[in-house]
C-alpha cells in the first residue's frame, strides 16, 4: 500500500475494511503494469545481439538512438540506458514536469502535461532532430507511451505553438473519446501519426505502454508507427463536437485544406513493436489480488468509456446488485464535457476519476440500504485530469458525511468542482507519478 501517499488518512473513516483492500488491490495492479521491471525481464544482451522476449535485435556495427515521450518512458529509459550504455550513440526523452532523473547515456528533458508549454516544443524538435540524423543502417530504439502528444510537439508550418495549446484545451474538454483527439492531433503536426519515424529511415524498435482501450499501436505510440486516421476523420471530430468556430484560423485551414501530401504514413517498413504493460495485465493483476483477499472478483470490462459520472453510476448500481465478497474490476478512459465558456481553462478543478467516484457515491447514497461497499476510482499514471490526484476512494457513506458537512456532491458535479468536494471528505488519492499509464481502473468492493 506504500504507493499511495495518503493511505493512512483514505482508511481512517468510513468503510475502513474496505477501503483498505481497494487500495491493497490497487497497489498490486499497478506494481503488474511497472514497465521499467517489465522491461528488464525482457531484454537480455548477448553480445552483439540484444533479445527481447524470443525476438533477437542485431546490434553489431549500427549505431543506436533512443527517442522517447511520455508519461511510462522514465523507467524504461532508465532500463536501457543501464543495459546498453555506452552503445547508445544519442538519445533523448521527455517526460511529465516532475518526473525527470538523469541518465548517463539518455538526455532527460521534462514538459507540461495535459496541456503543452515551450519546453514541449523543445523536445519536440529535440527528437525531432535526433531522427534525422539516424542513417539507414542505424536503429532507432523507441520510447512512446500516453502523454507524449502534450510532452512533445512541433506544430506543422503555419501554425503556431499557442494555436497547439489552444486546439489541446479545447479538445480536451469537449467530451472527445482519446482516440478522436488523436485523430486530430496528428494532423496538425511534423512528428504525430508515424511522422517522426518517417524521419528516420532506419529500422525501428517501439517498446512501448498501451493506455488506449483495445491497445492499437497508433493511438499509444503513435509517432513511431503507422496511422491509420485520416484528414477526414480529423474534420469529423471538428463537426461532431461543434469546433470549427473555436479552432485557430491555422488549425481550421489545416484540416480544411485536408492536403494528401501532408497525409499521414500509412505504411512504414522496419518497424517492431512491443507492448510492455497494458490495461489487461492491470485488470487481471486487480482480480488476483481480490480473490486472495476473499472476494468473488468478477473483470467488467477494459472498455470503459463515456461521461465520467455516468461511469461512476453505472458500476456503482452493478455493485448494488452483487452478492456479499464480490470485486468489480474495470478498465478504460472516461472523458468530462465542459461547458462553451470553460473551454479554455488552464486549471480546472477535478478530473474524470474524481467525477466517476463522485457519481458513484450519489448512486450508492440513493441505493438506501445497499450494504457496505466502495469505489475506488484512479488514473494509473498518478494524475486525474490536472491535478495532483490520481482520483477517489469514496464508499456508501461518503454521500452522507457530505450532507452533514455542508459539502453538495450534486453542483460538485454540475460546475466540475469535484477536486474540492473530494478534498473536503479527504478522499482524494494521491500516489505521486507512478511511472507506468495503461488507462483508468476502477475497483468496486462490497462486504
Amino acid at each position: 500500500m506504500t504507493v499511495f501517499a495518503n493511505g493512512d488518512t483514505l482508511v481512517d473513516h468510513g468503510r475502513e475494511r474496505l477501503r483498505r483492500d481497494a487500495l491493497a488491490i490497487a497497489a498490486a495492479a499497478l506494481a503488474a503494469v511497472d514497465p521499467a521491471a517489465t522491461l528488464r525481464s525482457l531484454l537480455r544482451l548477448d553480445r552483439d545481439t540484444l533479445w527481447i522476449g524470443d525476438e533477437a535485435v542485431v546490434l553489431a556495427a549500427r549505431r543506436v538512438f533512443v527517442i522517447g515521450a511520455g508519461k511510462a518512458t522514465i523507467g524504461m529509459a532508465a532500463v536501457l540506458d543501464d543495459v546498453l550504455g555506452a552503445r547508445i550513440a544519442e538519445g533523448a526523452v521527455v517526460v511529465k514536469r516532475g518526473q525527470g532523473r538523469p541518465l548517463q547515456h539518455i538526455a532527460v528533458l521534462e514538459a507540461a502535461h495535459p496541456i503543452p508549454d515551450a519546453a514541449s516544443h523543445a523536445a519536440g524538435e529535440r527528437l525531432l532532430n535526433i531522427a534525422r540524423r539516424a542513417r539507414p543502417d542505424d536503429i532507432v530504439i523507441a520510447l512512446v507511451t500516453g502523454g507524449s502528444s502534450s510532452l512533445a510537439v512541433v506544430p506543422a508550418p503555419g501554425i503556431t505553438l499557442s494555436d497547439t495549446i489552444l486546439l489541446n484545451r479545447l479538445l480536451l474538454a469537449c467530451g472527445a473519446r482519446i482516440v478522436e483527439i488523436n485523430n486530430v492531433r496528428k494532423h496538425i503536426s511534423l512528428i504525430k501519426g508515424g511522422l517522426l519515424a518517417a524521419a528516420c529511415g532506419c529500422e525501428i524498435v517501439n517498446l512501448s505502454v498501451s493506455d488506449v482501450v483495445g491497445d492499437p499501436p497508433d493511438y499509444f505510440t503513435d509517432l513511431t508507427v503507422p496511422d491509420r486516421s485520416t484528414f477526414a476523420m480529423a474534420q469529423q471530430v471538428c463537426d461532431r463536437y461543434d469546433l470549427w468556430a473555436r479552432l485557430p484560423a491555422s488549425v481550421a485551414q489545416r484540416l480544411r485544406a485536408a492536403d494528401p501530401a501532408q497525409e499521414t504514413p500509412k505504411a512504414l517498413d522496419r518497424v517492431r513493436t512491443f507492448v510492455v504493460a497494458s490495461s489487461t495485465l492491470l485488470a487481471e493483476a486487480a482480480a488476483v489480488k481480490a480473490t486472495a483477499l476473499g472476494y468473488a472478483a468478477t473483470v467488467v470490462t477494459l472498455e470503459l468509456e463515456g461521461e465520467a459520472a455516468t461511469a461512476g453510476r453505472r458500476l456503482a448500481r452493478r455493485l448494488l446488485k452483487t452478492p456479499p465478497h464480490t470485486a468489480l474490476v474495470a478498465c478504460g478512459e472516461n472523458t468530462v464535457t465542459l461547458p462553451p465558456e470553460r473551454l479554455t481553462d488552464a486549471d480546472g478543478s477535478g478530473g474524470p476519476n474524481q467525477e466517476a467516484a463522485l457519481g458513484g457515491a450519489i448512486e450508492l447514497d440513493r441505493s438506501g440500504g445497499g450494504g457496505a461497499s466502495c469505489l475506488l476510482c484512479i488514473d494509473s499514471d498518478g494524475t486525474d485530469g490536472p491535478t495532483d490526484a490520481a482520483g477517489a476512494l469514496i464508499d456508501d457513506l461518503s454521500a452522507g458525511v457530505a450532507r452533514e458537512g455542508g459539502v453538495d456532491l450534486e453542483s460538485a458535479l454540475a460546475h466540475h468542482t469535484s477536486h474540492d468536494a473530494l478534498r473536503a471528505l479527504g478522499d482524494l488519492v494521491v500516489t505521486g507519478p507512478t511511472d507506468t499509464n495503461v488507462n483508468d481502473l476502477k475497483i468496486g468492493l462490497r462486504e
